[in-house]
């Protein structure tokens, strides 16, 4: 969509800065593929708990699932093909091999956010405000418009929060 990309330029003349440059593309990560595969392996190991463990990973399958049949029934280019943004995924490891919709790293990271909103309600907002942040970390990088990251943030909350009525996780962390 033609209003994301001019988005996307606009905010990389103010928003854009050395030192984020060098830091985001760690930071991102904290919604990849490793950081949820730990999530779920420190559940099971801190809990005790084969069952969490199975439900997380069961979890985490669906998730995946619904992502990467998303990704590839849409079959959206990233952004950094199109827009004449200079690649800041050069100061880190980067992936840019799959389509665009909807942003995975969002996805995962608002499934952790929600899975941790809903074990320690008192810190709900700080988990929230990891995830947006994340998500946004996806567009400062180039990997992804707004709308990849927002349906990523949707499905990751809604996918999980089905998950959470028809499945207990809550049980072994009381």
């Amino acid at each position: 969509m033609n209003w994301e990309r001019e988005l996307m330029s606009w905010g990389d003349g103010w928003w854009s800065s050395p030192l984020l440059d060098q830091v985001i593309p760690w930071l991102t990560h904290l919604g990849s593929v490793v950081a949820v595969l730990l999530f779920i392996v420190s559940g099971g190991i801190l809990t005790k708990s084969r069952k969490l463990f199975y439900r997380l990973l069961l979890l985490y399958g669906i998730q995946s699932a619904i992502l990467y049949g998303l990704k590839y029934l849409v079959g959206r280019q990233r952004p950094i093909f199109f827009l004449e943004l200079p690649s800041r995924i050069s100061a880190g490891p980067g992936e840019i091999l799959d389509p665009s919709f909807p942003s995975g790293h969002t996805l995962y990271a608002f499934m952790m956010a929600t899975l941790l909103g809903f074990w320690f309600p008192r810190y709900k907002i700080v988990f929230v405000i990891m995830a947006c942040f994340i998500g946004w970390t996806r567009i400062y990088l180039g990997l992804h418009y707004p709308t990849d990251v927002i349906a990523g943030g949707i499905l990751g909350y809604a996918v999980t929060r089905l998950f959470l009525h028809w499945v207990d996780l809550k049980k072994p962390l009381n």
